[in-house]
């Protein structure tokens, strides 16, 4: 393919700088006279015509794309032409055209730079609304290029822009559900009870009411990761982190804390689910958003000039929404004012209220009914042949993730963790493999691992290269073994100062690069590497 032009971004850390690169590289490269008289026309022979979107007809717009975004579009579209010059890309610019409408919509501007996976669920939804199901499947296709286009050439400033086609072509084949011998476990949900919740959530808000948004949100996070009702209610505002691995790729998680006793950390999400687990997030900040306003007013700090702030009754704990966690009512993700999740009644502004577990499970309960509020089910038409709508409990999910990480080999220890669980001998509650999953995994284990497992008194053998190059001085080493932590939380209250392993001249000179680490990230301005270089400094010490 000789006619190929491939573009090389120069600067990794400037988007704006990548995207003027890459224009003025096709401008000099690939000017292809065959297809435009000159760059500057905005009408490309009788093929393209550079004009807005428009939702009844594009034809009938006048006005050329922005400055902004023009000269990135036909760039892109010569760009497209150099793979195959001879097939006409009109779905491709018909893309374009909905993301300069849509950026415009949210943004001001039409800035490629601030595209990532929401900008493109909102073209996705518009082609669905504008062109047939067959047309809008080829759309959400060019926006998926589009946006691996825009990754690999680093023109985003989004720290997570991974975005998959949500339009489909009819699929025949569909999931039946779990495999017979887990059918009807009363500790499983019932798998048509899972998917209605994803499809209700996956509709535009506009589709939605407040208490769905609410539901439907919460569950969400539920199913991105095993956690309790009450630790997703009591979530920070702040609670998103993004931090990269020992590999240098970046990793999404939510701040948590969890409901047994296992204190505070990240529960990581997988990376599929991210994009889910944002539009959850994002929602709940929405709903949440005026009563925290008001909130941070009524603490003295905030600019809210509401006059709720002045009517604002405060709860007896104020500001702590909870004060154990350290969280405030100003950053309470699930804080909302009194009655903002009905909808036929008037809202009362001179209140707030916690959603609790109880209120939160009676709209997923088959048989709930709170002032004319339906169960959500019930609301979107998902009703059992008996007539009663389908239902749920939130633990179920639980279960269900701790089952599948069990059935795909995750070890012991990363599924208590990644549960919030004190104690690994608390898996087995949550593992509902089958007899034959059970025994698979079995007859997979050699007879060497066998042995290993059940060996006695053997020492664990920590690798000294693994401490060569820290990636942050939140480790905690042992006779024992290490961990990995992360400076966003607090050093570990179990670990085990009296076998520090300090008497060691092998094991102090790992606690000595790890204290050097610290300390090199507390003078460079981390200021959650401070506690952290205390707790390691009082474990050289002993104390």
């Amino acid at each position: 393919m000789t006619n190929v032009i491939l573009f090389e971004p120069a600067n990794a850390n400037n988007p704006n700088s990548n995207i003027e690169s890459f224009i003025i590289f096709i401008k000099s490269n690939a000017f292809n006279s065959k297809l435009a008289i000159s760059w500057e026309s905005n009408v490309w022979r009788r093929y393209y015509r550079f004009n807005k979107f428009d939702m009844d007809y594009n034809g009938n717009s006048k006005k050329n794309l922005d400055d902004d975004f023009i000269d990135f579009a036909k760039a892109y579209m010569f760009h497209i032409h150099s793979f195959n010059k001879s097939k006409l890309n009109h779905k491709t610019l018909a893309m374009l055209k909905i993301v300069e409408f849509v950026l415009l919509k949210l943004y001001g501007e039409a800035s490629v730079t601030k595209c990532d996976n929401n900008i493109f669920d909102e073209c996705a939804r518009l082609a669905s609304a504008k062109y047939s199901k067959v047309q809008a499947v080829g759309i959400g296709k060019e926006l998926e290029k589009l946006c691996s286009f825009l990754n690999e050439n680093r023109m985003t400033t989004s720290s997570y822009f991974f975005w998959v086609n949500p339009l489909r072509h009819k699929i025949t084949q569909s999931w039946k559900g779990y495999e017979p011998s887990l059918e009807g476990h009363s500790k499983l949900p019932d798998i048509k009870s899972v998917i209605a919740i994803a499809d209700i959530f996956s509709k535009d808000e506009s589709q939605l009411s407040t208490r769905d948004i609410f539901t439907t949100s919460v569950l969400t996070l539920l199913m991105c990761a095993p956690g309790r009702i009450s630790e997703i209610l009591s979530l920070p505002a702040d609670c998103e982190i993004n931090e990269k691995d020992d590999e240098g790729i970046e990793r999404y998680g939510l701040r948590f804390f969890s409901g047994k006793g296992y204190a505070g950390d990240i529960k990581w999400i997988p990376t599929v689910m991210i994009p889910v687990a944002k539009r959850a997030i994002d929602r709940l900040k929405k709903l949440s958003n005026h009563a925290r306003s008001v909130a941070k007013t009524m603490e003295g700090k905030g600019t809210e000039s509401s006059k709720y702030a002045l009517v604002m009754t405060k709860p007896q704990d104020f500001p702590w929404y909870d004060e154990e966690k350290r969280i405030k009512y100003s950053n309470a993700l699930c804080l909302l004012f009194e009655r903002q999740l009905f909808q036929k009644t008037s809202k009362d502004f001179t209140s707030f209220f916690r959603p609790t577990a109880q209120f939160f499970r009676l709209d997923i309960n088959a048989f709930a009914s709170i002032k004319g509020s339906t169960n959500l089910f019930k609301r979107h038409g998902y009703i059992n042949e008996d007539g009663i709508p389908y239902s749920l409990r939130t633990h179920q999910l639980r279960h269900l993730l701790n089952t599948f990480a069990q059935i795909n080999g995750m070890d012991e220890l990363s599924i208590a963790r990644w549960s919030g669980r004190k104690l690994v001998s608390q898996n087995v509650s949550y593992d509902h493999r089958s007899h034959l999953q059970m025994t698979k995994v079995l007859r997979e284990k050699t007879t060497v691992e066998a042995r290993s497992i059940h060996r006695e008194n053997e020492i664990p053998i920590i690798d000294l290269t693994d401490f060569d190059s820290l990636k942050n001085g939140a480790v905690l080493v042992s006779k024992h073994g290490y961990c990995k932590h992360s400076y966003a939380f607090e050093p570990c209250s179990y670990y085990p100062i009296r076998d520090s392993g300090t008497d060691d001249e092998r094991l102090l000179g790992i606690h000595n690069k790890i204290i050097e680490k610290t300390s090199h990230d507390k003078n460079d301005g981390n200021i959650n590497a401070e506690k952290w270089y205390e707790f390691q400094t009082k474990i050289i010490k002993g104390e």
